[in-house]
């Protein structure tokens, strides 16, 4: 079995490739060719919960399990609040393939996966981003979001403004555009052209009010029914797609909450990203039109990323094997 860490993955999974790698997952998935079991949620305690997630996508050879801890108090002890692992394993032989960090592959595939469906919901000539949240998801978003859009300028809302400043000077290195702090939540979304929220808030981070016409709002953060970071006005004006609708009726706060409340109802939701990707779902209709895609995870997407690591890891020689 081959040991690989997150400097390994690192530089094995360029966004690009893993925006390439995602979208083939969820081609899979439209043929009915992907499968995945429900994810198993167990409380840690008031302030943490670990997750295990497990899929396979046969005729791509991936088939895995990843296991995650969510600590929001990590933050505090200088600690991420991300923690997780990825066991590959061979779906012929059912044999161990390999054992590597999956914070970096969660972030990076979840921040493909808002790629693959801007190319479907965000206007071609997106340009402008409003990022709330100045931690590891975000930077991941940022990443994989400039690989389909034009993007030049990027406003950053964070809750910590020593840790925001930080944030925006690095993004502004790694992406070489016009990256800057904002402390205004509605300055910040005011003309923007791209809305990405990557927080771990429980309440709405800004107003549906100040969306501009054409906006694409991008939701990645929450993941629990109770739990929010888009207001019921956002998700009321938006054509509204999700990852996968089984998802989203167990996990999606954001829309659970405006539905348990009457204020849309299921069919407010308009596809899940398969459809779009396959073609049988329309994703943005007119350039006046708000979309919004919402995500709370795709266990597919780990393991097709995890594949194509392995395999480039096999071919580059990377990574350290060991006997169990």
């Amino acid at each position: 079995m081959r040991i690989l860490g997150r400097e390994v993955l690192e530089a094995l999974l360029p966004p690009a490739d893993v925006i390439a790698a995602v979208e083939r997952a969820f081609r899979e998935a439209a043929a009915g060719r992907a499968s995945a079991l429900p994810r198993a949620v167990l409380p840690m305690g008031r302030h943490g919960v670990f997750l295990a997630m497990v899929s396979a996508l046969p005729r791509l050879g991936a088939l895995g399990t990843k296991l995650v801890t969510v600590v929001e108090r990590n933050q505090r002890r200088g600690l991420p609040t991300i923690h997780a692992t990825y066991l590959l394993t061979d779906p012929e032989t059912g044999a161990p393939l390999a054992l590597m960090e999956a914070g970096f592959l969660t972030g990076i595939r979840t921040g493909a996966t808002s790629a693959v469906a801007a190319r479907h919901l965000a206007r071609r000539d997106s340009r402008v981003v409003a990022c709330f949240g100045a931690g590891v998801q975000a930077r991941f978003q940022l990443l994989c979001l400039s690989q389909v859009l034009p993007l030049a300028e990027v406003r950053v809302v964070g809750r910590d403004p020593g840790r925001t400043a930080a944030f925006a000077e690095r993004m502004r290195g790694e992406l070489g555009i016009a990256v800057r702090v904002e402390t205004s939540r509605k300055a910040a979304v005011t003309g923007a052209d791209v809305i990405t929220c990557a927080t771990t808030s429980s309440r709405p981070v800004f107003s549906g009010r100040d969306l501009a016409p054409g906006a694409h709002v991008d939701g990645v953060g929450t993941f629990r029914p109770a739990t929010r970071e888009l207001d019921t006005l956002t998700v009321k004006k938006s054509r509204v797609v999700v990852d996968t609708y089984e998802g989203a009726w167990e996990e999606a706060g954001d829309l659970l909450i405006p539905i348990k409340a009457g204020a849309i109802t299921r069919r407010h939701v308009r596809a899940e990203l398969a459809e779009l990707v396959a073609g049988t779902r329309q994703g943005r209709t007119s350039p006046q039109e708000i979309t919004l895609f919402k995500s709370v995870g795709y266990a597919p997407e780990d393991a097709v990323t995890a594949r194509f690591a392995y395999d480039r890891a096999v071919a580059a020689g990377l990574g350290t094997e060991v006997t169990l």
